[in-house]
């Protein structure tokens, strides 16, 4: 799949384009010669014990599909979020070589429609699932010890069960080779995203967000020779010199957003908004903390469970004023003038903490916030894009 497909060549993701062609039969080939593919939906797939079993990680966040959603919703009520929705509708169809390509997939139990979505998964096309179950304790103080020893025991035996799946067990030492490949990844990209704080930066926070989602899909080790080759080019690159850019700064938070579910970041650039941060699952939300190397020599599983564990908290766990304090240090960090909170139908969980972030921002930095609640329907389009054009006139930049 390629991300700017019909649209102008960028320099930064030509050469990710090519990959990105070429790797879906790079994935056929790979199994033809024994290698199985496990996909994850959810940043708590724990991709470093997928790789030290010698896996093939892909996280399957794809989404704007309305074909999918009606394919999926012969197996979920149309009330399910329309992500797991499109989950199930793209293995239903058959139109996508990541989810035909698939030979298992690992569900982290968070909310309830990830377990819907793997037994589903299990039941219907006949794919084996890992399952991994997660506190809902983020317990940043760790004054609760019984829920880090259960993390440990979980993430233990999903890596054992991977190693049996994959023939080949998932050492300590294939373990610590895949957390450093995956820490390096994350420099990078956190790099990446830092970069929009300047007042003049080298790339645009869409084109970051599409790198992101590039990693997704392709091998990781080539993965990170291509975030090598884009942040060297940025560095190689001039600072653009010019008046600053008068656009509306915004941030945007959200579940996520999907590879292909581009509509409200087209809306926002042609109301003439600037997204230069996010909080958002497929962006740089869980990019803050890495694997600890405190440990890693010895106890490679028990760091992972440090990153994942206390980590920014998903909104599944209950420390919500941690996750509340991260999205208001990053407005003002970025120098925020309105927030854009992207909720799908349906997704509780997300929803629910709408009103708890737009009260923190107003009171903390007197940043207003629009809600923008769909589906992957376009039916709504210019209603959306008359909200977005109302809220930049109130923000102003």
């Amino acid at each position: 799949m390629l991300f700017m497909n019909n649209k102008p060549k960028d320099y930064l993701l030509d050469s990710l384009n090519v990959k990105l062609a070429e790797r879906p039969q790079k994935i056929t080939e790979a199994r033809r010669n024994g290698k199985r593919v496990v996909g994850y939906f959810c940043p708590y797939g724990t991709e470093e014990l997928i790789l030290a079993a010698d896996l093939i990680p892909i996280r399957l966040v794809f989404g704007g599909d309305t074909a999918t959603i009606s394919a999926g919703e012969e197996f979920l009520k149309s009330q399910i979020c329309p992500y797991v929705c499109s989950a199930i509708g793209y293995k239903q169809l058959s139109i996508n070589d990541y989810y035909n390509n698939l030979d298992g997939v690992c569900i982290p139990q968070t909310y309830d429609s990830m377990k819907i979505l793997g037994d589903y998964y299990q039941k219907y096309f006949n794919l084996p699932v890992f399952h991994l179950g997660i506190p809902r304790t983020h317990n940043v103080l760790r004054n609760k010890p019984h829920a880090f020893e259960y993390f440990i025991n979980e993430l233990k035996l999903l890596r054992t069960r991977l190693g049996e799946f994959s023939g080949k067990k998932a050492t300590d030492i294939r373990t610590r080779q895949a957390i450093t490949l995956c820490n390096r990844i994350r420099d990078k990209l956190l790099l990446l995203h830092k970069l929009t704080q300047e007042r003049h930066p080298p790339i645009k926070w869409r084109q970051i967000l599409q790198i992101t989602q590039a990693g997704f899909l392709l091998d990781r080790s080539d993965y990170l020779k291509e975030l090598e080759k884009i942040v060297n080019t940025l560095k190689a690159k001039a600072s653009p010199e010019g008046t600053d850019d008068k656009r509306s700064r915004l941030m945007i938070i959200g579940s996520l957003i999907g590879i292909g579910d581009e509509r409200i970041l087209d809306v926002i650039d042609q109301a003439g908004g600037n997204v230069v941060a996010d909080s958002v699952c497929t962006g740089s939300m869980f990019l803050r903390k890495k694997v600890p190397t405190f440990g890693i020599l010895s106890k490679p599983v028990d760091t992972i469970a440090e990153r994942y564990l206390y980590n920014v908290p998903c909104p599944f766990m209950i420390d919500k004023s941690r996750r509340l304090n991260r999205i208001v240090k990053t407005a003002k960090d970025y120098r925020v003038h309105g927030m854009i909170y992207y909720s799908l139908r349906s997704n509780e969980t997300w929803r629910s903490e709408f009103k708890a972030i737009k009260d923190v921002l107003y009171k903390n930095l007197s940043i207003p916030t629009l809600l923008i609640e769909t589906d992957y329907s376009t039916n709504n389009k210019e209603e959306i894009l008359e909200k977005v054009k109302s809220f930049l006139k109130l923000v102003g930049g």
